[in-house]
């Protein structure tokens, strides 16, 4: 690593990187108890790139180099085997890499599993081991009577680990299922094999021997966890072939058991772990048992350097990483990983959410290429206001809700905010969906030969202003190898049908113009029972409001009803509790439609400054609001017609003028060209028609609106004012005081429409003042 990256190398003053993993590099254990991390390979290195990088090689890390290097050491065995006529099972090609592996020394087992792939050595093993019997059978190992039969034993939390237990391990000889030849079925009756076990640690007691026959068997392991120090700690049991007429270790272990313990710290609200020195590269992992009450943690981390001119003044680069397991969730919804600067003297305190009564790991590393002495100093402090419920959901015409909260560990500040920040609405299938098989020349399953099916729905919505969006579908989306369905895509096009995005298991956020949007959602499974059940499956389209919405809170109901004091900061002390209202929003997005839901989040911590941390929880609580039916707007009630009495004549003549002033008023709000001095065409046709309407008031004000457009009214100033007064005197103020100052009879059609046209010509009347004024004041 020193050479690849060019680090100055310099033991006394800790920067000396030996051959290590990464900081980002998975560690185990996985939740079903495996040790995680079964090999190691390279994952650094200086390699070709192609030509369009303008450059021979680049320096590059991560799976992307690693995972090609083992697999060409796989390649390397696969070919020598072929070569060689060995058979080549994936079992035989595994044990072989793991049994040669090279431990890293400095490193963890959950960080390096068995250890650096070494192909030399596997390959003599494999020809060591190439006549043993039973050497391409994969023993697969459970534990019996534990929820999903885990691969190994992984005692996380304080009621596991704090007592000794006693479990059953079972382990089944498998042979290829599919492979039902007369020799292989001879193979299953007469396989048995008498092995040794050994544990490799002392609090771990297993049987020294256990005789293994086809379909499997079970023995019983002890594990007491109780004398040992707070951290993790593995172990593995070992299952030997006794018929091998040498060592245990020329053919390793046939199987083993592995075994993962975690012992918490004592559980405090408050928890100084103390000064850390760090090694380059070393990883320190903390777990912490989460105390009831507690609703998130602030971490404290300063660097324990002193703040003078003769001491190294560069960053230390460290990571903090904490992690929660909690069933049937993603680690991303239950982790916080941050990248601390630190220099001399600095403190910086990270807020974290946290799930009361689960154990809670707590990891800080010295990043892998940080250079220089390491020391920092860590505090834990818990805290915590517990609402219940946690999640509001608010239903239209309620009022609003109510939360209770509490505060179980110390005094606390509280200030409740509430804000909705997204919007959902649901959309059905435009049709009905059509189970189909797919192709038989890529969409069948090898093993077992069954046909894939799909089903495809059409949803389609319209996108009212160009945005982005989400589509959602809560049945199918938020996992990925635990789905109960092959596979599910969503394709998104415009009313043009031109692609737009698309999304899978976990929903990703599609741009859309303003239109028309199609989307398209492939379901696959083998089953075409369970596709039937998706037929008529809703979906989601969720969005982020164009400008969030805040809702009050409350000490009362009866505040929160009439609206007279919103809920003010105070003090929430240890062991008590208060209620929190909090109310429904007043105005409603006007795309939203019945059914609808409007989502944010709710936070009860009072976020002061003077206190260490977000003095919050981060993210605070979800909350939400079902939008209920909007009242349909009042019509305007027609008034009674008046018969028009009119000539022939006169209706014509009428309706000839309106069509000139209409046409008119089209020349002039189009943009027109003036050449020179000549009159532009709206000035012509506005002339030529006042000569025959020259008191007609829609005509004059056609003409007023003209001048006074932006583009033109720094000219026309005068024209502005004299079209205005010419205006004013055919809407006498006396006769409007005169009209507006008695109620007319709404049940008469005559004064009805008399009523309609002092309307109109109050507004002409109040826009030709406006007009004037504004004009005669740029005038002077």
């Amino acid at each position: 690593m020193a050479a690849e990256y060019s680090m100055k190398n310099d033991k006394d003053k800790g920067n000396t990187i030996p051959g290590t993993t990464y900081t980002w590099s998975s560690t185990g254990p996985s939740t079903d108890g495996n040790h995680g991390v079964d090999l190691m390979a390279p994952g650094g290195a200086i390699a070709s790139v192609p030509n369009w990088t303008l450059q021979r090689n680049q320096l590059m890390n991560g799976t992307s180099m690693s995972s090609p290097n083992a697999t060409g050491c796989v390649a390397l065995l696969l070919s020598a085997c072929k070569a060689n006529n060995i058979p080549i099972q994936p079992n035989r090609i595994r044990r072989a890499l793991e049994q040669t592996a090279k431990p890293m020394p400095g490193i963890s087992v959950l960080q390096q599993g068995w250890g650096m792939i070494q192909v030399t050595k596997a390959w003599e093993y494999i020809l060591a081991n190439k006549d043993a019997p039973y050497e391409d059978v994969n023993f697969e190992v459970s534990i019996d009577n534990r929820v999903g039969r885990p691969k190994g034993v992984y005692l996380r939390e304080p009621y596991e680990s704090s007592i000794k237990q006693t479990l059953s391990v079972n382990v089944n000889p498998c042979f290829k299922k599919m492979d039902v030849e007369e020799e292989t079925q001879r193979r299953r009756v007469e396989f048995e094999m008498l092995l040794n076990l050994k544990s490799t640690v002392p609090w771990v007691q297993c049987p020294d021997h256990f005789m293994l026959m086809h379909n499997g068997r079970s023995f019983k392991i002890e594990v007491d966890p109780t004398q040992l120090p707070p951290g993790v700690h593995t172990a593995k049991i070992m299952g030997y072939d006794s018929t091998n007429t040498t060592t245990n270790d020329s053919r390793g272990a046939i199987f083993s058991v592995p075994i993962t313990v975690v012992r918490t710290l004592e559980e405090e609200p408050d928890i100084r772990i103390g000064k850390l020195e760090f090694a380059p590269t070393e990883v320190k992992r903390f777990f912490l048992s989460v105390p009831a009450g507690a609703t998130w943690m602030d971490v404290t981390v300063q660097d324990c350097r002193q703040n003078k001119a003769e001491v190294d003044s560069s960053p230390r680069l460290m990571v903090l990483h904490a992690v929660q397991l909690l069933p049937h969730m993603a680690y991303r919804d239950a982790e916080t990983q941050k990248y601390l600067n630190l220099l001399p003297s600095e403190t910086n305190v990270s807020s974290i959410k946290v799930h009361a009564g689960m154990t809670c790991e707590l990891a800080m590393a010295r990043y892998w290429s940080t250079a220089g002495d390491t020391t920092i100093d860590v505090r834990v402090q818990f805290r915590g206001v517990t609402p219940i419920p946690e999640s509001v959901a608010m239903k239209c015409g309620g009022g609003g809700a109510m939360v209770r909260v509490s505060s179980d560990l110390a005094d606390e500040m509280i200030q409740p905010s509430a804000t909705l920040t997204k919007w959902k609405t649901a959309l059905t299938p435009k049709t009905e969906g059509i189970v189909t098989p797919l192709s038989e020349d890529r969409d069948m399953l090898p093993v077992e030969n069954k046909r894939i099916y799909q089903l495809v729905l059409t949803y389609e919505f319209n996108q009212e202003e160009a945005g982005s969006f989400t589509p959602i579908v809560p049945a199918l989306q938020g996992v990925l190898y635990e789905s109960a369905y092959e596979s599910q895509l969503i394709l998104a096009f415009d009313g043009d049908k031109k692609y737009l995005g698309v999304s899978d298991a976990f929903p990703s956020e599609i741009k859309a113009p303003k239109g028309k949007v199609t989307l398209r959602l492939q379901v696959r499974h083998d089953d075409t029972k369970l596709l039937e059940k998706l037929k008529d499956l809703p979906i989601w389209i969720e969005r982020k409001l164009d400008k969030d919405i805040s809702l009050s809170t409350y000490a009362s109901k009866e505040s929160m009803m009439t609206g007279s004091s919103t809920m003010k900061k105070r003090m929430l002390k240890k062991g008590t509790c208060c209620s929190v209202f909090l109310q429904e929003p007043s105005s409603i997005p006007t795309s939203c439609k019945c059914g609808d839901v409007l989502m944010g989040s709710v936070s009860y911590g009072s976020g002061e400054a003077s206190l260490p941390g977000n003095g919050k929880r981060p993210g605070g609580y979800p909350v939400e609001f079902i939008v209920g039916p909007k009242m349909e707007a009042k019509k305007e009630e027609k008034g009674p017609e008046v018969p028009d009495e009119r000539s022939i004549e006169e209706k014509l003549d009428e309706a000839v003028r309106k069509l000139k002033v209409d046409e008119l008023q089209k020349l002039g709000s189009s943009k027109e060209k003036k050449e020179g001095d000549k009159l532009s065409p709206f000035e012509d046709l506005f002339d030529k028609l006042r000569k025959d309407y020259n008191d007609h008031i829609p005509l004059l004000m056609a003409g007023l609106k003209y001048y006074d457009q932006k583009e033109k009214r720094s000219n026309s100033l005068q024209d502005v004012v004299d079209i205005a007064d010419k205006i004013l005197p055919l809407i006498p103020e006396q006769d409007l005081a005169a009209h507006f100052g008695m109620s007319h009879d709404k049940e008469d059609p005559k004064s009805c429409k008399e009523h309609k046209e002092w309307e109109e010509k109050k507004s002409f009347r109040i826009e030709a003042l406006a007009r004037k004024a504004r004009a005669l004041s740029d005038l002077n």
